[in-house]
């Protein structure tokens, strides 16, 4: 039975569930010493000076540094999918004459002892604040007389695309709609929060930076930059990390800081998070809202849609801030043909802490705001929202579908396969449609609202622009895998072990993969996007199959046979329709280890191979997500009944780990759909950055969950891998949404916003009253 394709438990769990993972908080290393940042509590102010020196005077302190500390000049970070056109918002590593949120950091203090004794020392730095009018939502930010939250204008920016003639294309249409569609602010809250330990290496005048981060070598990049040394003198390593989702998907100040820190100090230097601080300083993401007008026919057919989204950045530029507003208007159409579009994206700053892409940037807020639109249409047109749909969409015939949008990072958008009427009519099948309309109109008649709703998604995935692969192959028989892929939960040891065991039949213990140490990986991008299998898997298809070939050709020496007549299978080498004549891989390995002369043809010891691999372009996987609800019309209060998916995600590699991915996706966008929301004052202040008060899916969220998977391979790899990480979250809370609109659709309430909380349901349900 071939490995690829089948579902294997995790080769990362054993060790895991035994305690012996080993995290960034794990680490301890001879003469640590421990930082905290001091960080502003006010929205926006200046800073007119800080005061260290009662901190300075206690004996544990080894030292407290500010942004006079560091070399001037520096250079603030980098945001690369900056346009022409976006203002240079971009944040500074330490403040020094302003701070624009609260929790942007002020300075470093490193101590003796812990991290407790840090905090309280930290407390003795005075900084001299005046406070500044501060603006905390995108509305306020756009108001004529709003506070400057850096200099000019609010706004970085303005995408604008345009596919037809969207604005002679509504005048004409039959009908039309307007709303308002929010997605709130919320954030990926991994477990494990941000962490970094650093340590300076007199012998190799460099540093080791061990960070909780998905991406080690743009972490090392970025720091080859600022600390002016050269790439073999920094090494970073990201060892276990407890759950990312994006969140750890850029450097962040705290890196460089203590990166510039460490020569000083010259003793390791960690810092950890606490929960307080990551809500405050780790990137949050979502916050959008959209502006729409549809123009439709009699029969729910879409014939033009304008759409202004208005995303609320945040205080300062990230690494990729503008893919959450570019996603949410270029992917908003989703499977659907509309000839006349016209997308205007305007990205707002305000003094809250600053957004990033977080698992399913974008596509969460195309998603609700699309499938809203079509359920609207639905009732508009008196058409059942699933007939609606399947007019509307592309048929399989299309593929590759060029949609007239790209940006600078992304490219063109170019849809590869598909089939979205199959999936729709698969998910309606499975959840059972209108067996459950006969049942909620019973239900109705007995006082209970009952409600079904569809998200369905188109979702950018397999994202470039490249990623390494290397397979060595040990005397031994143990066959080792590089990879520049970083895992943070999703299961890189077990695939990669799949599709290497796969191409080189070997078995699946005999593989071991490495990631995450860039001393030991020479090159990669890391892991977001969904990108992992279908690009980093590619790369380690591309050299096992060069391993394969060397294999062959070493081994027609060894038993004296023509390539040609040669087999890899079960792990050695032999003559087809001859079993018996045969060596091993580990022989193989051995005849090419140093020490003898090479075979005749054969120019470089050891089995070896390496392949970076470029994406052509990227993949779209795509997915229809169907929720059933029940909601309590006196209290608001909604409860989750089944949650139906349909994936397509391409060939898989692992259903088993595919499943797990679209639950955890389901059960994160549980969240986004009823649950969380980050909430701040009109003063900038933040009002629930704890888990008491923001609100996290828990078992008893959870309902009845189905998942089924479609299989239309893409044709930009070799095994046709889409990439399967978001797609659970992107569907989820415009299923959910629609179901909760549907329940309560007799009673004439409109649901247009998330979280759907108990106090927005009974509000919704209170106007329409």
């Amino acid at each position: 039975m071939s490995l690829f394709g089948a579902s294997i438990r995790r080769k990362e769990d054993p060790r895991l569930l035994r305690g012996d993972g080993r995290y960034l908080s794990d680490i301890k290393l001879h003469g640590m010493v421990h930082a905290v940042f001091v960080r502003s509590p006010h929205a926006h102010a200046h800073v007119r000076g800080i005061d260290s020196s009662a901190a300075v005077a206690d004996p544990r302190v080894v030292c407290v540094l500010t942004a006079d500390d560091f070399p001037p000049g520096l250079p603030p970070l980098p945001c690369i999918d900056a346009e022409e056109t976006t203002k240079p918002f971009n944040q500074p590593i330490l403040a020094s004459d302003k701070v624009r949120f609260v929790g942007e950091p002020v300075a470093l203090v490193i101590v003796e002892g812990d991290r407790y004794i840090a905090e309280d020392i930290a407390g003795l730095v005075d900084v001299d604040y005046e406070p500044l009018p501060a603006v905390s939502t995108a509305e306020a930010a756009l108001a004529p007389d709003a506070p400057l939250v850096h200099f000019e204008s609010n706004v970085v920016d303005v995408l604008e695309y345009s596919v037809g003639d969207a604005s002679s294309a509504l005048a004409a249409a039959p009908h039309t709609l307007s709303e308002r569609f929010i997605t709130q602010r919320y954030a990926g809250t991994p477990l494990e929060t941000r962490g970094v330990i650093v340590e300076w290496d007199e012998a190799r005048h460099g540093i080791t930076m061990w960070s909780s981060t998905q991406v080690p070598h743009s972490l090392k990049a970025t720091l080859v930059g600022y600390l002016g040394l050269p790439e073999n003198a920094v090494r970073v390593i990201a060892p276990d990390v407890g759950g990312a989702f994006g969140v750890k998907l850029q450097p962040y100040p705290e890196e460089v800081i203590l990166g510039l820190a460490a020569e000083r100090v010259g003793r390791p230097i960690k810092w950890v998070e606490d929960r307080y601080e990551h809500f405050l300083a780790s990137t949050h993401g979502r916050e959008q809202y959209h502006d729409v007008e549809v123009g439709y026919d009699d029969d729910g057919r879409i014939l033009a849609i304008h759409d202004h989204a208005v995303t609320n950045t945040g205080a300062y530029l990230q690494r990729l801030t503008l893919v959450e507003p570019f996603i949410g208007v270029s992917m908003l159409s989703g499977p659907y043909v509309i000839e006349h579009q016209q997308l205007v994206s305007t990205v707002v700053m305000t003094n809250t802490t600053p957004l990033n892409p977080f698992r399913g940037v974008g596509h969460v807020q195309a998603a609700f705001t699309m499938e809203r639109i079509i359920d609207l249409i639905a009732a508009a047109v008196g058409i059942d929202p699933g007939e609606v749909r399947k007019r509307n969409m592309f048929s399989a015939d299309v593929f590759p579908l060029h949609r007239g949008i790209g940006n600078v990072l992304a490219g063109e958008i170019i849809y590869d396969s598909g089939d979205y009427q199959e999936c729709l009519s698969r998910a309606l099948a499975t959840a059972e449609w209108d067996e459950f309309r006969r049942e909620q109109e019973s239900a109705r008649a007995d006082g209970r609202y009952l409600g079904i709703g569809i998200g369905f998604f188109v979702e950018e995935t397999g994202l470039g622009p490249y990623e390494s692969g290397r397979v060595r192959v040990e005397p031994s028989g143990q066959v080792i895998v590089f990879t520049g892929a970083c895992s943070s939960g999703q299961g890189h040891d077990t695939v990669l072990a799949q599709i290497t065991a796969d191409e080189l039949g070997v078995g699946f213990d005999d593989v071991v993969v490495v990631h995450g140490d860039t001393d030991l990986v020479a090159s990669g991008v890391g892991t977001y996007a969904s990108r992992s299998a279908p690009i980093g898997g590619t790369a380690v298809r591309n050299a096992a199959g060069s391993i394969k070939e060397q294999a062959i050709q070493i081994a027609a020496e060894m038993l004296e046979a023509s390539p040609q007549d040669l087999e890899l299978a079960d792990g050695e080498v032999r003559v087809k329709g001859s079993p018996a004549s045969s060596v091993s891989l580990a022989q193989v390995a051995g005849r090419v280890a140093p020490g003898q002369p090479l075979p005749l043809g054969v120019d470089s010891y050891t089995l070896d191979a390496t392949d970076i691999y470029h994406p052509p372009t990227n993949t779209f996987s795509y997915g229809c997500h169907v929720a059933t609800v029940e909601v309590d019309i006196d209290t608001g209060v909604v409860t989750l009944l089944r949650h139906v998916v349909v994936n397509d995600s391409g060939t898989l590699i692992n259903p088993l780990l595919v499943d797990g991915q679209v639950q955890g996706g389901v059960a994160l966008g549980i969240g986004g759909a009823l649950l969380e929301e980050i909430a701040y004052g009109d003063d900038g202040q933040p009002l629930n950055a704890n888990f008491m008060d923001y609100l996290v899916p828990a078992i008893g969220n959870m309902p009845e969950m189905v998942v089924e998977h479609m299989t239309v391979p893409t044709p930009l790899n070799a095994d046709g891998m889409k990439g399967a990480g978001e797609g659970g979250a992107v569907g989820a809370p415009a299923a959910i949404a629609n179901a909760v609109a549907d329940a309560i659709l007799p009673l004439g309430a409109k649901i247009t916003e998330t979280p759907l909380g108990p106090e927005t349901v009974y509000r919704a349900l209170q106007d329409a009253s």
